[in-house]
């Protein structure tokens, strides 16, 4: 009596994408032999390491060159016979739930915020289009591959057909949030090619969240707390402005009540009311007994002491280096200027002159007529060039005297220093260069 074979597989976990039967290798299956192919799996029969035919759910017959009784005696003068077969079992169900996720962020530029790094996370999920390609492009001769082994490479696959897609979206971060739908769907399409040339459909892509750092979100929350002022500038003199507001309230010094008012005289009216000081009598008499004038004593040392308030209460940067000075000024949320400030300078009369200076990067002398029709213009410093190490730059220019430079002027013009030379790069390079 002749026993034929069955040969199936039963996928318990339900993430065998491939397996292979005999798993441990290809056998001499006899002519006749069953293969039941379940309702979402497709069968492709090898037959002497080819991919000889495929076979879709229900009971199929295999015909090998392996015929039962004669199989003995043809298989003598081999240890075992040369008529070997196999049968790949692929799962053609939708493997769901497949995580994708940033190891390390997406660099983009922002329109709102310059460049900027997001993380992102999300599911996906895909199935086997063609079994053969996906059996010669991955999986090989391995006896089982299951979807956790190849979700790896696609994860990768995934993220970077995001990041590239991210850049070239312009898509603003305020914005994304509301744009998870149109972009996920954009990169369906863009990741389909990729998952496509390995025998996969992507069938679904969803992204639910895109995240930037945490200085980022500060910047964002902090931004949404600024609605009612509008524009950058005013939020940059908002920040000076913030780190001194308690300045104006009694036991502050005269710089630093100098500094409150001048900083108040420059944000728009709600600011301004709320920075003045108090109209009571009482309070104001208290407030003046208690203020020390000898900070407003006129020469460099004040002028520089003036410098090194506004930097602390405004939270800028500073880097002393003898008489040249740096300044970190920020211009806007992600934004921020180099100022240069030097004390070492004099004018035709002899007098000391306090020196504030910007680089707005490379001259280019094509627009050195417009720049010097649009000194006119400017309330605070003027268009220069100056010679560094590595060449000539535009620079933002202005000069104080150091025996009448008080706070409130000083702050005024290191904000608008920074402000319109940052102003210039943005249009001229579209980055932040500083």
């Amino acid at each position: 009596m002749i026993r034929l074979e069955v040969i199936d597989f039963l996928d318990q976990t339900g993430q065998a994408l491939v397996a292979r039967v005999p798993e441990s290798g290809t056998a001499a299956i006899q002519a006749g032999a069953q293969l039941i192919v379940q309702q979402n799996q497709e069968a492709v029969f090898f037959r002497d390491g080819r991919a000889m035919d495929s076979f879709g759910p229900g009971r199929h017959t295999l015909t090998t060159a392996n015929i039962p009784i004669l199989t003995k005696i043809l298989t003598i003068p081999w240890e075992r016979s040369p008529f070997q077969a196999c049968v790949y079992f692929v799962g053609k169900h939708r493997y769901i739930d497949q995580r994708w996720g940033t190891r390390s962020p997406i660099t983009m530029r922002d329109p709102d915020f310059g460049m900027v790094r997001l993380r992102g996370f999300g599911k996906y999920s895909f199935r086997v289009a063609d079994a053969s390609l996906l059996i010669g492009e991955i999986v090989g001769t391995q006896g089982k591959f299951t979807s956790e082994e190849i979700s790896g490479y696609l994860r990768d696959v995934v993220v970077s057909g995001l990041a590239d897609l991210l850049a070239t979206a312009n898509v603003g971060l305020l914005n994304m949030a509301q744009k998870f739908e149109e972009l996920a769907a954009a990169a369906r399409v863009k990741l389909g090619e990729q998952f496509k040339k390995y025998g996969l459909e992507l069938t679904d892509f969803m992204i639910n969240s895109i995240s930037p750092p945490e200085e980022v979100q500060r910047a964002i929350d902090a931004r949404s707390s600024m609605a009612a002022i509008g524009d950058l500038r005013s939020y940059t003199l908002y920040q000076a402005a913030n780190g001194i507001g308690q300045a104006t309230g009694a036991g502050g010094n005269a710089a630093q009540l100098g500094l409150g008012a001048g900083m108040g005289m420059m944000l728009p009216q709600m600011l301004q009311q709320a920075l003045q000081p108090s109209t009571n009598d009482n309070t104001s008499s208290a407030a003046a007994k208690a203020i020390d004038f000898s900070s407003l004593s006129s020469g460099k040392p004040g002028v520089q002491q003036a410098l090194r308030d506004i930097a602390s209460k405004s939270n800028w940067h500073l880097v002393e280096s003898g008489s040249l000075w740096t300044l970190t000024v920020p211009t806007g949320t992600l934004r921020k200027q180099y100022v240069k400030v030097t004390f070492d300078g004099k004018d035709d009369a002899g007098h000391a002159v306090v020196n504030i200076s910007s680089s707005c990067g490379a001259i280019n002398p094509a627009s050195a007529l417009a720049l010097l029709r649009f000194n006119s213009q400017l309330v605070h410093g003027a268009f220069a060039v100056r010679q560094f190490d590595d060449g000539e730059q535009l620079v933002l220019n202005a000069n104080l005297l150091a025996d009448t430079a008080d706070s409130l002027e000083l702050v005024r013009t290191v904000t608008s220093i920074a402000w319109q030379a940052d102003q210039y790069e943005q249009q001229l390079h579209g980055a932040d260069d500083r």
